[in-house]
């Protein structure tokens, strides 16, 4: 009967070894899932930022290009109408 109960208990310690191990593995795969998504949101805010700035160059680009067309065209006509008046 002594026997029992050693390997009885003996199996209860494996089988709660096997289940701190098992579950301190996932609570480990969490952590770096966790860590990995933290960096990925950092990284993609970075990029965000970045795009944000190459945007607002670009539209400052446009307008400048949009008022330098406007000009152009207007001095065109003036052009236009004081050759037409001579």
């Amino acid at each position: 009967m002594n026997r029992k109960i050693v390997v009885g208990v003996t199996a209860g310690a494996v089988a709660l070894a096997g289940a701190a191990l098992y579950f301190a593995k996932r609570r480990n795969d969490r952590k770096k899932f966790e860590a990995n998504a933290a960096e990925a949101k950092e990284n993609f805010k970075g990029k965000l930022n970045e795009l944000q700035r190459k945007a607002g160059k670009e539209l400052k680009s446009a307008e400048n290009d949009a008022k330098q067309a406007v000009n152009s065209a207007k001095e065109r006509a003036n052009d236009w109408v004081s050759n037409a008046q001579a």
